[in-house]
């Protein structure tokens, strides 16, 4: 019934618009009814655990939304620090309380894949009510997920299913991932999101390291099949080469590369994120120490209208000073201290669905890395579970069930 009641939670928060589509809160409802309980019985039947590195990073973002109180009580800066000491809390459950495996996160991820996937071919057949164009520029949202969230959905789908593609053995195993892997590659290319398919990009030599790792000691598994595969890719971006020049990826690529100097063409490619990133540097310049709370380093336009800046790392510091900003850094930053051990556990292991698990992990905590460069923060459940997820299954693998601290550096 846990096992369940998680996968349930899991699948419905991956939905991230469920929460424009049905209700505000349902996320948070949901949390209520199929997690809190489990937390409580968790921790009175297991006791606390001792969690140092998650206990120094929660503090000092603690510390820091507190102290953006110094400027002033808000309401709603009150409610935001709430519902970000809550993920921590989730977070805290997922790493010590839940017991999430292969079947708990190979059913999530593609079960709401292939629901999106589904939405998606409806809204193109006319039924604007499952899937829509959205933005302008051509990007296409769900029911559950609009654009950039569902990229993300995409992006998991994608790491987990090529990964499954390449290290399960059975054909029919092959044949199902092949083509989850079609349905993720359709999600990603309909969402439109450049920063995603330039982090996807960016992160395809990972998945050849990880397989060298794993098939080190078979030379043609090895050496030949990532050959062959990125011939293959290669052989793609040709085919595709008319299509790819006029996509918006590429037009960025030969903006910034074309420009006299990195700000300029950082500002030819987007210059309103150019403009938060200078509206937010001037703000934490002013008060580096005490941020002004939840959601108040934003842009300013020349017009006179703003936004949230969408770069997490300087959003976070803005608004909850160096204690949070360095708290955050040690949550998204922390587990690369144990990379190495584990890509060495990687060559040992014969459980491939293991190995598939831990990969995609790794893959999917550098793509939130990244992508917050170039995205703000969010408070909600929806925008954080992949990363819970990821971070969860990583330290699982690398603590082997082990009573290890999280993010022990002591090899026992």
């Amino acid at each position: 019934m846990k096992t369940l009641f998680i996968m349930v939670f899991m699948v419905l928060v991956l939905g991230a618009d469920l929460k424009v589509t049905i209700f505000p809160y349902i996320h948070w409802g949901i949390w209520c009814i199929l997690i809190f309980p489990m937390i409580i019985k968790g921790i009175f039947k297991k006791g606390l655990v001792l969690s140092p590195m998650l206990s120094l990073a929660s503090l000092l973002i603690i510390i820091g939304m507190i102290s953006s109180f110094f400027w002033g009580i808000n309401t709603d800066n009150a409610i935001q620090i709430v519902k970000l000491c809550l993920i921590l809390l989730t977070l805290y459950y997922f790493l010590y309380y839940s017991e999430i495996g292969w079947k708990e996160i190979d059913i999530s991820i593609n079960v709401i894949l292939i629901l999106n996937f589904i939405f998606l071919i409806l809204g193109i057949l006319g039924f604007t009510g499952m899937a829509s164009l959205m933005t302008a520029d051509g990007r296409w949202g769900t029911f559950f997920a609009y654009p950039g969230s569902l990229v993300k959905i995409g992006a998991w789908g994608f790491y987990f299913n090529i990964l499954s593609l390449l290290l399960l053995e059975k054909k029919i195993q092959k044949i199902n991932r092949l083509i989850l892997l079609i349905m993720s590659l359709f999600i990603i290319y309909m969402d439109g999101s450049r920063t995603g398919m330039l982090i996807i990009f960016a992160t395809l030599f990972i998945i050849l390291l990880i397989y060298f790792l794993i098939n080190y000691r078979n030379k043609f598994k090895a050496f030949i099949v990532p050959i062959y595969v990125i011939s293959i890719f290669l052989s793609g971006i040709i085919i595709l080469l008319p299509d790819l020049l006029k996509s918006r990826v590429v037009k960025s690529i030969f903006n910034l590369f074309n420009s006299t100097s990195i700000s300029k063409g950082l500002e030819l490619v987007d210059s309103a994120r150019f403009m938060m990133l200078k509206s937010a540097i001037n703000k934490i310049y002013d008060s580096p120490i005490i941020g002004t709370g939840a959601f108040t380093t934003i842009g300013v336009y020349e017009d006179g209208s703003s936004m949230v800046v969408h770069n997490t790392y300087l959003q976070f510091w803005g608004d909850f000073g160096i204690f949070g900003i360095l708290g955050l850094l040690l949550l998204y930053f922390g587990w690369l201290a144990l990379l190495p051990k584990v890509f060495y556990k990687l060559q040992k292991n014969n459980n491939m669905q293991e190995n598939i698990l831990v990969s995609s992990s790794i893959l999917m905590l550098l793509y939130f890395v990244i992508n917050g460069l170039f995205h703000p923060y969010s408070t909600e459940l929806s925008e954080w579970i992949i990363f819970i997820i990821s971070l969860t299954y990583f330290y699982n693998y690398y603590r082997e069930n082990k009573k290890e601290q999280l993010y022990s550096l002591i090899d026992e």
